[in-house]
């Protein structure tokens, strides 16, 4: 090979290294978000309770915690694009649990898509983190991290498609097998993705991977600052819809459309962050000001009344969106940053133990909080705890 061929290899490496990773992302994404879409049709089907779609959640983001503590040694033995791809078919095998009549069964598809969405950060971080620099960690991982949110914009588009020509089985079926299909396409690719990462590594005590990424210079405050950012988050995608239509009486489609905007300012966000991290202030600034603007957000949304204009109820979801939706990538890009080589999947995966556990409670303390006093009482606790973890940010130790 030349000297010309050789350099166009090595930069091409990255590019593709980053679009088979949002591959991966994109369809476990998918996925996942698969079943809210199916439940009603699949309710009817069997006269289930639609309700039970509410377990969906707590029941994922507890089996993902679990499942965090195992990430690590599973990429000691299969490395980052193996444990990627055993998480798609662990997404395809949780569809596949609808189809059987027993709602026993039924139960550990949220189990399995749960172990997926554990592994799929650390998996696609151990992949980019060594291709990465100091300056496009952040933008990578942002890149590669929207597949999460466009499978839940495919989800919405095509699976209704699906289930009016094929039926909610048969979109269950096509949707196991497109996940089957990028399997054995991307298999080829194990070798060479994983590449000189230290496969068969000695294993991690079940704790390690979270003592260790506390461990790390710098990553103590900055941990503790995204799990109060992670608490927003997932409060905005559990009930965000619900306050304003149960407390302004805005239409669902109206609701719906201010909690879109706020996802697809996240989407934004992700990559603006990213970026202001990458190369124009340290991460630490990026997180406090992240966090100042988050409280600024939630506390207008705190206080929020039905006369107030919908052109201002979209531009602070935005604002909350671009903010609690957008964190993220600069967390994994720290991670990358600071770990060695070989451990980035392992050290993410301890990061993850972190962040999942905020999601698990949040809602918990959030729904208290709303159903004593208020909506906005509660964005109003969350807007002081984003507060807390803008300050605990402004630290390094």
């Amino acid at each position: 090979m030349s000297i010309l061929e050789s350099n166009f290899v090595v930069r091409l490496e990255v590019p593709a290294a980053v679009g088979l990773a949002l591959v991966v992302q994109t369809m476990i994404s998918l996925l996942a978000a698969s079943i809210p879409v199916l439940a009603p049709e699949i309710a009817a089907d069997r006269g289930w309770s639609v309700d039970l779609i509410a377990f969906y959640g707590p029941i994922l983001y507890l089996a993902a915690f679990f499942f965090s503590f195992q990430v690590p040694n599973l990429l000691a033995r299969i490395g980052g694009m193996g444990l990627g791809l055993f998480c798609i078919a662990l997404s395809v095998a949780g569809l596949v649990c609808l189809l059987p009549m027993s709602i026993m069964i039924a139960a550990a598809a949220p189990l399995a898509i749960g172990a997926a969405n554990a592994g799929m950060n650390p998996a696609s971080s151990q992949v980019l983190g060594p291709r990465t620099t100091t300056q496009t960690a952040g933008l990578i991982m942002a890149i590669k991290q929207t597949g999460v949110p466009l499978g839940g914009v495919l989800a919405g588009i095509l699976v209704p498609v699906f289930v009016l020509h094929s039926g909610w089985r048969g979109t269950v079926l096509w949707s196991a097998l497109a996940g089957v299909a990028i399997i054995l396409a991307l298999v080829p690719t194990v070798g060479w993705l994983n590449g000189s990462v230290n496969v068969g590594a000695k294993a991690f005590r079940p704790l390690g991977p979270a003592k260790h990424v506390l461990a790390l210079n710098g990553m103590r405050s900055f941990i503790i600052a995204a799990m109060t950012f992670a608490a927003m988050q997932q409060c905005l995608r559990s009930f965000f819809t619900v306050y304003l239509v149960n407390s302004l009486g805005l239409s669902l489609d109206v609701a719906g459309l201010a909690f879109g905007m706020s996802q697809a300012a996240g989407i934004a966000g992700q990559v603006i962050w990213a970026v202001a991290a990458d190369r124009v202030m340290r991460p630490h600034a990026v997180m406090t000001i992240i966090g100042v603007l988050m409280t600024a957000a939630a506390l207008l949304a705190a206080s929020f009344t039905p006369s107030w204009p919908l052109s201002a109820i979209i531009a602070v979801s935005m604002l909350l969106g671009v903010t609690a939706a957008g964190f993220i990538p600069v967390v994994l890009g720290e991670v990358a940053r600071r770990s060695p080589p070989a451990q980035i999947g392992a050290l993410t995966a301890g990061a993850n133990v972190f962040l999942i556990a905020s999601m698990l409670a949040a809602p918990l303390v959030f729904g208290a909080i709303a159903s004593t006093l208020s909506y906005g009482a509660a964005f109003a606790v969350f807007a002081a705890l984003a507060l807390a973890g803008a300050g605990i940010a402004t630290t390094r130790r």
